[in-house]
């Protein structure tokens, strides 16, 4: 949970959110912007980290999931989500800091990286993400890789 926000931050395990963290998945990537099923639920959540952010009443607004790599230390995020009522107040920047500052707290050099879809590419800049190599398609959207790799374990505000 981070401090002075009207929004609780939460690491959840998949088995007791799976029904809340399904739910904004699907508004956000199968119906807003139109993911297919079979490429959202693709197996992996039952063994990622889960975030879920709700608000103080307690309704489930945000999430993303964090995948441990083959590599030591190499972390990849995915599946961040903000509900649409909910966008453009720092939510979603709040939860990737989050998701950093736990991934960073872990000793020794960490790397981070995910694919960002090309219209959220300055977001995880402003971040510290570097983009690499050669924009992608994913489920029909425009991606491109980056990464964030901390010899200094406190991200960038």
């Amino acid at each position: 949970m981070m401090n002075n926000t009207p929004f609780i931050f939460q690491s959840v395990k998949w088995a007791d959110a799976q029904q809340v963290l399904r739910q904004i998945r699907t508004e956000v990537f199968i119906q807003e912007q139109g993911v297919p099923v079979a490429e959202e639920w693709d197996g992996l959540d039952e063994n990622a980290a889960h975030f879920l952010v709700r608000t103080l009443q307690g309704d489930a607004i945000a999430c993303a999931r964090v995948l441990t790599e083959s590599e030591p230390r190499r972390y990849r995020i995915g599946r961040v989500a903000v509900l649409k009522a909910f966008r453009r107040q720092g939510i979603g920047r709040l939860l990737m800091r989050s998701i950093m500052d736990e991934c960073l707290s872990l000793p020794g050099k960490i790397a981070l990286f995910l694919h960002a879809q090309i219209e959220s590419r300055h977001f995880y800049e402003q971040l510290g993400f570097v983009a690499e190599g050669e924009e992608f398609m994913d489920a029909g959207i425009a991606h491109i890789a980056m990464h964030y790799e901390a010899d200094d374990p406190s991200p960038k505000t």
